[in-house]
């Protein structure tokens, strides 16, 4: 006997099936892996649907590369990833610019990928920068443009744990003594409050309240977009202090003019103290691990820094493991308290048996 068309069921299933020709001309044959017939109709009517919209959707041009380059540069609000994301964007455009958005895919990245680890002699993580940038221009395209129906998966490469550097607290008085004269409040407010160089460079006196001991970050001016306020200590407001007077808009300034980079004089003071492989981000590493290491929890860490993730803050966590010591007491066998620097040890069963024999 002929097999049932349309939606039937099968004495061997529980399930109802479908046995139709979609309005694209596909036909397809397979369970519904649903027991309710109502729901399996519902199924049935949005297959149809969706094969119908397919079938009728106007065609759309093949959008270029640098169509999307284009607009993506132009939605960005922020300035400091808008210079970040040029730079890759830079990087890219040799290897992408002839592509179509729907001949973007592994294949077509990988010369990219391969030029810029072994010819540039970049890390995976650099590498990887720029290709969450394509993955987010093709996002866009296919959420919020239009411009796609799908694409292919971008695969991250490897990266190394990630990296904390930090100075100790006589290292950083001595770059601070090392430093040019225009260089020192700069450091002394990013060790102060942990805020990034484009924050610091970009802090104008109207976001700044002595009396109330804060400053704030608007929107658009963070790594995130984000804006939010940073609490003043006493090392901060001496470092604004410094500077009060140089400039009418612009905290920190070089020669009549805001700074836009920390320059070499930076880079020559850390050689003059001795201090390796250290970058001007490692001051909120050193910031946070402060931070840490004198009681601040990891939430206040990360209300204090701005971070949305609970993850980015727990590359400090090891620096406190302190934390977790009530955690730990809750199985011990001793009843009493054992001080510090008490002599007190582990008695054996088979020492007290000795003794006696």
């Amino acid at each position: 006997m002929a097999r049932e068309r349309g939606l039937y069921q099968r004495k061997d299933s529980p399930y109802w099936w479908i046995d139709v020709v979609l309005p694209d001309g596909r036909r397809l044959c397979q369970s519904t892996r649903l027991r309710d017939r109502d729901a399996a109709t519902e199924f049935l009517i949005r297959l149809k649907a969706d094969a119908y919209n397919a079938k009728h959707k106007p065609l759309q041009p093949d959008r270029s590369w640098k169509e999307a380059v284009l607009r993506y540069v132009g939605e960005l609000d922020n300035d400091n990833r808008r210079i970040a994301t040029r730079d890759h964007l830079r990087q890219l455009d040799p290897f992408l610019a002839e592509f179509t958005l729907n001949k973007i895919n592994m294949e077509s990245l990988r010369p990219f990928m391969r030029h810029r680890k072994e010819v540039d002699g970049v890390s995976n993580a650099t590498v990887n920068r720029a290709l969450e940038i394509v993955r987010r221009i093709l996002h866009l395209a296919r959420d919020e443009w239009e411009w796609l129906d799908s694409f292919p998966r971008i695969r991250m490469l490897r990266e190394p744990k990630c990296r904390v550097r930090f100075l100790s607290r006589q290292e950083a008085d001595a770059l601070l003594e090392a430093l040019p004269v225009h260089l020192h409040p700069v450091v002394a407010y990013g060790l102060a409050t942990g805020c990034r160089m484009g924050e610091i460079l970009n802090l104008e006196w109207n976001r700044v309240d002595f009396d109330r001991r804060v400053a704030w970050l608007d929107h658009g001016t963070t790594k995130n977009g984000d804006g939010r306020g940073i609490p003043l200590n006493s090392d901060a407001i001496l470092a604004l202090r410094a500077v009060k007077g140089h400039h009418d808009r612009w905290c920190f300034t070089y020669r009549g003019k805001r700074m836009d980079r920390v320059g070499s004089g930076f880079k020559r003071a850390l050689k003059r103290v001795g201090i390796t492989d250290f970058r001007f981000h490692d001051l909120r590493h050193t910031w946070a691990s402060w931070h840490v290491t004198n009681g601040t929890s990891l939430q206040e860490l990360m209300e204090l820094g701005g971070w949305k993730s609970y993850e980015m803050v727990l590359r400090y966590a090891h620096l406190a493991p302190d934390h977790l010591s009530h955690a730990a007491a809750r199985i011990e066998r001793v009843l009493e308290i054992v001080e510090p620097n008490s002599t007190k040890t582990l008695r054996f069963s088979g020492e007290q048996t000795h003794a006696n024999a």
